[in-house]
């Protein structure tokens, strides 16, 4: 069979709430995608410095780790439709605030609402989809879902270079009308998930769930307690997760100014980067996922992750602005997309083979509660980055997952393992 007849086929079997999802965060993707490139360039154009940036940043992940908990636990209780909704609105009042800001510190709401929309809407998305495919199509469902996010998501850079350019140029004049374009678009998405989608079906484990959180027999902290003790890798996760999150949160704020302050990049530049890299994972998401559904979602992570170390070695030693255009085939630890971001449909998806359907919330919820460590990351970033290490601060998450993260996803037996015995 053909790969085309092979995934239409697989298509027509995908259950409805799955398409609507395609649909949705396909959109929503693309909103998102507009001004992703240029979120740090407009906070410093409004006056904010590097360990403000950063500060900003840890204000973010620490209101973040707090919620994290009983966001988890809500999830199990009520769906996910709802909370990825609530999420969405979120996300509308971060356009609005960033569209109307004048100076940095009124970005402040904007930036903790982000940390708490963005943990509520891509990965409750992952929710749906491995909840309503089965384990050996998983992989390759999450793959075919990035690839139709990424095909409105491939004109969004370029669309964003051609309006900032537009509007003045790389400040906050030029950045300003992305975020009323982002604006309109979550509107729509929030009355077209509203209208159209329907809640998971219950499963029999999550009936009792709610069945014992009805009868209030059981309290927030023993339901957590419960899922700690029956699951023996759990502890790994929260590891692995917070060391992740710390890492992205010590560069990700700062490659942008690196790009553009130290290298010379322009929004050309920016704009074709970021196309490549959309276009790079929307190709390799589909066989990749098929290949970790194959030989298994550890084996194909790490094939692929290197190739965001390669990314970061790149950034420092790039000799012009044009070379930084590779980034977008080879990704980096901080960026979307490129080969080693497709790296993350294996390793999510083992992450949420780890639990049964009925625990999924919680195990978001309590692995979340260890991004309260990532609170400091941006800070040390941006101290390091005012200090004239910005060449550690695009390093450090790289010595992180290679010296602490891996050994420790090495422990972990692969679901797909699991699956199949």
């Amino acid at each position: 069979m053909s790969l085309y007849k092979a995934l239409l086929s697989f298509f027509r079997g995908l259950d409805r709430r799955f398409k609507v999802m395609l649909v949705a965060i396909g959109f929503y993707s693309w909103t998102n995608s507009l001004p992703s490139q240029y979120n740090q360039l407009y906070a410093t154009a409004l006056g904010a410095n590097p360990v403000e940036l950063g500060s900003l940043n840890s204000v973010g992940s620490l209101v973040n780790s707090v919620i994290s908990a009983p966001t988890g636990w809500f999830i199990d209780r009520y769906g996910v439709k709802k909370i990825i909704i609530f999420g969405l609105a979120l996300s509308a009042v971060v356009s609005g605030i960033y569209g109307y800001a004048v100076n940095w510190w009124m970005l402040i709401p904007a930036i903790i609402l982000t940390q708490i929309s963005m943990r509520l809407i891509m990965p409750l998305t992952d929710i749906i989809i491995v909840g309503t495919t089965k384990p050996e199509e998983r992989s390759l469902a999450m793959g075919f879902s990035r690839t139709i996010w990424a095909i409105p998501s491939i004109f969004a850079p370029m669309i964003a270079s051609m309006v900032v350019s537009y509007f003045g140029g790389i400040n906050a004049q030029g950045i300003r009308p992305l975020y009323f374009i982002q604006f309109a678009a979550i509107i729509f998405v929030i009355l077209f998930i509203s209208i159209m989608l329907k809640p998971l079906p219950a499963y029999s484990s999550a009936k009792k769930f709610r069945s014992k959180l009805n009868s209030k027999k059981i309290s927030f902290i023993e339901d957590f307690k419960e899922v700690i003790k029956s699951e023996k890798w759990l502890k790994h996760w929260a590891i692995i997760m917070s060391l992740r999150q710390f890492g992205m949160n010590v560069a990700m704020p700062f490659i942008p100014l690196w790009m553009v302050q130290v290298k010379g990049a322009d929004p050309y530049i920016l704009g074709v980067l970021g196309t490549l890299s959309i276009v790079t994972s929307a190709l390799l998401q589909i066989p990749m996922g098929r290949l970790a559904d194959k030989i298994g979602r550890k084996k194909v992570f790490l094939i692929l992750r290197p190739f965001s170390y390669l990314g970061n070695i790149l950034l420092i030693l790039a000799p012009s602005p044009e070379v930084l255009i590779l980034l977008g085939v080879l990704g980096a630890i901080g960026l979307m997309g490129g080969i080693g971001g497709v790296s993350f449909i294996p390793f999510i998806t083992m992450y949420w083979e780890s639990v049964s359907a009925e625990k999924r919330g919680r195990l978001f919820g309590f692995t979340g509660i260890f991004s309260i460590f990532a609170v400091f990351a941006s800070m040390l970033g941006g101290f390091l980055w005012q200090a004239g290490q910005m060449e550690l601060v695009l390093l450090l998450p790289v010595l992180i997952e290679v010296l602490v993260s891996i050994p420790i996803l090495m422990r972990i037996p692969d679901t797909f393992i699991t699956h199949t015995l």
